[in-house]
């Protein structure tokens, strides 16, 4: 997430930081780049789901060997 700040995507919209179960039972996080859009949802039975652009899902798991 930090790397993905870093180069310049941004949070639209997550998960409440005040929920008391926020990375814990379930965590979410939406993030923009022009007209780019990465969907990230976390859950303690399924864990990560990406969705978003499948050229830039691509490098990632390239990036971060997924």
């Amino acid at each position: 997430m930090e790397q993905l700040k870093r180069e310049g995507w941004k949070v639209r919209s997550q998960y409440s930081p005040l929920a008391f179960d926020k990375g814990i039972d379930f965590d979410s996080y939406e993030l923009v780049l022009g007209s780019s859009t990465l969907y990230m949802q976390w859950d303690n039975w399924f864990e990560w789901k990406l969705s978003g652009p499948p050229t830039f899902i691509e490098q990632l798991k390239q990036r971060f060997e997924l």
